[in-house]
């Protein structure tokens, strides 16, 4: 029986891993042009969108035809892509076995009828970021911080990123209003039956109808309902006490 040469069979494991890595890249680049599409608010040209994963025209249009095959992006009439029926269908999958998402409806909805405000639902995304996974419109305002939900904002100096690092103040929330924002927010952590902090809930109101007062009341209001949600995720009041003395 013959033997194959020893420089062939040393040559073919490169070949495979090239092969893989380039395999590796594509899927890479395809992902990036999927979170383009998702940080674009009313859909995204191509062009725009290449510029955002730096790659070019060719290279991004044969990536989202990859991806709009499976559903996960469509073309508009205009040329500009958007998110796709199947991406759509794999979000509400996840959210329906997220036990904080499901659980977080009836505390939003209370806190955005008894504040007339935005309520809102924000959880950990990595070490800097947070994601705002559900929310809340109050009915009756014409000015509102709305359409956040998908979207990420940084936790440094921001009330849901305060509140998920659990730097609190002595009411058990966090406050975040600066000059240089137009926008009061204040938050309040979630635990789960581990007492880690999962989530944070939130109120948001434009700066120029919230007074210190009312800020004080969210926070109240924000603290009981998150007391709440942790409990039927099954944090005691103790534990979080505990917890909080220690930080």
């Amino acid at each position: 029986m013959s033997q194959e040469p020893a420089h062939r069979r040393v040559g073919r494991p490169a070949a495979a891993s090239a092969g893989e890595a380039g395999s590796t890249r594509t899927v890479d680049r395809a992902l990036s042009l999927l979170d383009a599409v998702l940080a674009a608010d009313r859909g995204a040209s191509l062009s725009s969108l290449g510029r955002a994963v730096s790659l070019s025209p060719s290279t991004a249009s044969r990536l989202l035809d990859t991806l709009a095959q499976h559903g996960l992006v469509e073309r508009e009439d205009d040329g500009s892509y958007r998110t796709g029926v199947r991406l759509k269908q794999l979000a509400a999958a996840a959210l329906r076995d997220d036990p904080l998402y499901e659980t977080s409806g009836p505390h939003l909805e209370a806190l955005a009828a008894a504040t007339r405000e935005v309520a809102s639902l924000g959880i950990p995304l990595g070490p800097d970021e947070v994601l705002y996974l559900r929310q809340v419109v109050a009915p009756g305002q014409l000015v509102q911080a709305v359409g956040w939900v998908g979207r990420t904002i940084p936790r440094q100096d921001t009330a849901l990123g305060m509140a998920l690092d659990g730097r609190l103040g002595p009411e058990g929330c966090a406050i975040s209003s600066r000059p240089e924002n137009e926008v009061d927010a204040v938050a309040a952590p979630v635990y789960d039956h581990y007492c880690r902090i999962v989530g944070a809930l939130s109120i948001s109101a434009p700066r120029y109808r919230t007074s210190v007062e009312d800020l004080q009341r969210f926070g109240r209001l924000l603290t009981v309902q998150a007391a709440q949600l942790s409990a039927t995720l099954g944090a005691s009041a103790e534990a979080i006490a505990a917890v909080r003395a220690q930080a």
